[in-house]
C-alpha cells in the first residue's frame, strides 16, 4: 500500500519544531524563549515553514500539521 508524500518532508528538523509549537497556538516571541532564538529568527522559519507548505497563514500551516500528524499516527 502506498501513501500520499507526508506534507512536512521539505521542512528542516527547526522547521518541523517550530511548526508544532505554532501548530500549538504558540506565539513567535514564546517559541524564540523555548528554543532559546531569536523573534527575527524565528519569524524567518515561520515564512519559511508558510511557503514550503503553500499555506497561507499560521492557522493553515498548523492544520495541515495536525492533520500530517493524525494521519501518521492511523498507519
Amino acid at each position: 500500500m502506498t501513501f500520499p508524500p507526508q506534507p512536512t518532508v521539505g521542512l528542516t528538523d527547526r522547521e518541523r519544531q517550530v511548526l508544532g509549537l505554532v501548530a500549538d497556538g504558540h506565539t513567535d516571541a514564546e517559541i524564540a524563549g523555548m528554543l532559546t532564538l531569536s523573534v527575527y529568527t524565528v519569524q524567518n522559519h515561520v515564512k519559511s515553514i508558510l511557503r514550503k507548505l503553500n499555506a497561507r497563514n499560521r492557522t493553515q500551516a498548523g492544520t495541515i500539521y495536525h492533520q500530517a500528524n493524525m494521519t501518521n499516527s492511523s498507519h
